[in-house]
């Protein structure tokens, strides 16, 4: 497309968020972020809401607003997650299983749901959500955050066959480990032992992320929809 694309990323206060709207908007994008508290750094071509995605009257409010400056919307990342229950399943109370799958699961649903309608109004959109390695690994501790991860990858594939002949791709990256504040509390020698079980044995970097988001908002991926993409060769 010949205009400034119009981009939104989840979860834009920290990590692979705030990276990536540092990366588009110097890209020339044109991006629309959010977070759940307010966040500590400015950017060119970027418009900050301070929001939980799961609350739909405010989510609702943040597309409004993207419709009347724009009445477009090109490109959605859902990137926003939380892991509230690093622990046996066995120890998980109730409302931390239930807040995690709301975030990671239902606020993915709410926030594609709500930018699939305004990529209909052009025939042309991409839906980018961020799942996880811990989909293949299924590790011990780690239940509640793996099943919501493996929903978000189910979520994508029904979403993509629905909305195709809008126009509309949905994918799924599943980063490596990654050196942001999700992962730091999970013990070194654990994360070691969990990156053998993939191709590459490193922590992953910040640049497989956006290389993988390049290539699928290129025109050329037009026909790549419903996959999912293991970073580190899981």
């Amino acid at each position: 497309m010949g205009e400034q694309q119009i981009m939104l990323i989840t979860g834009t206060r920290k990590g692979i968020g705030r990276y990536l709207a540092e990366y588009y908007t110097k890209r020339g994008f044109l991006v629309y972020g959010c977070s759940r508290t307010p966040i500590d750094y400015a950017l060119d071509n970027y418009s900050h809401f301070c929001l939980d995605i799961t609350d739909e009257t405010k989510a609702t409010h943040l597309f409004a607003a993207i419709r009347k400056a724009h009445n477009r919307l090109d490109v959605v990342i859902n990137n926003a997650a939380v892991n509230l229950t690093r622990s046996p399943f066995l120890l998980v109370p109730y409302q931390s299983a239930l807040r995690t799958v709301e975030i990671n699961l239902l606020g993915t649903f709410l926030m594609s749901r709500e930018a699939a309608k305004l990529m209909m109004k052009q025939a042309f959109g991409r839906i980018i959500n961020i799942s996880s390695m811990a989909v293949k690994h299924e590790v011990e501790g780690e239940a509640l955050y793996t099943a919501s991860k493996s929903a978000v990858i189910s979520l994508t594939r029904v979403m993509a066959k629905e909305l195709y002949l809008h126009g509309i791709t949905c994918n799924a990256i599943a980063p490596s480990a990654l050196n942001t504040d999700l992962m730091d509390t999970v013990d070194r020698e654990t994360l070691q032992h969990l990156l053998q079980r993939n191709a590459i044995h490193e922590t992953g970097k910040m640049e497989d992320v956006h290389n993988a988001i390049d290539w699928l908002l290129s025109k050329e991926s037009s026909a790549i929809t419903g996959q999912v993409i293991y970073l580190g060769g899981v």
